[in-house]
């Protein structure tokens, strides 16, 4: 049976001591034997001890952050939104906002301790909420916007296709000039 070369236990096979938690190398490694010395006897002759150097392993953390898989995705979707809602200025700070947000989400993983992966995980939810607000308020602004000063949706496109209109009349115009000089 392989032993550890750190404490000596048989491992049993396994790749890890059960011990101690070291690594089980190929070659097993024999412990020296400890010299008895009887009580009130002294040796006549020096023990020898081998010159090996030792390691001690460490033990692994067994601190393992959960993931953050929500706040990254709601942080996204924030961005998202943002970007497709970007008319005013609020969905553009629920941009940076959300940019934010996934930075910290993604700090969440490979945080060192419980303390540093709720601060992280907090300053991402907080960042996913506020780009979430800035954006529905964006919406709402914009919405009350067209309501005012198109008399709804249907005036606002109206007033869109007149404006494509308007732009492919000169669009004609420009291209027909330009075949004439050429």
């Amino acid at each position: 049976m392989p032993a550890c070369r750190y404490c000596g236990q048989e491992t049993g096979g396994s790749a890890f001591c059960q011990n101690c938690g070291a690594k089980v190398e190929e070659q097993p490694v024999i412990p020296s034997p400890i010299p008895q010395v009887m009580p009130n006897s002294i040796p006549t002759e020096p023990i020898q001890t081998q010159n090996a150097s030792y390691t001690i392993p460490t033990m692994p953390s067994f601190y393992t952050p959960r993931g953050a898989g929500g706040l990254l995705a709601g942080n996204i979707i924030a961005l998202i939104l943002g970007v497709l809602t970007c008319c005013f200025l609020l969905p553009i700070v629920s941009i940076i906002v959300s940019i934010i947000g996934i930075v910290f989400a993604s700090k969440v993983k490979n945080s060192a301790n419980a303390a540093e992966e709720k601060s992280n995980r907090t300053i991402a939810l907080v960042m996913m909420l506020i780009a979430f607000a800035f954006v529905i308020i964006g919406s709402a602004l914009f919405t009350v916007g067209v309501y005012q000063e198109y008399g709804g949706f249907e005036g606002f496109f109206d007033y869109i296709s007149e404006q494509v209109e308007e732009q492919d009349a000169k669009r004609k115009i420009f291209a027909a000039a330009i075949k004439r000089f050429f």
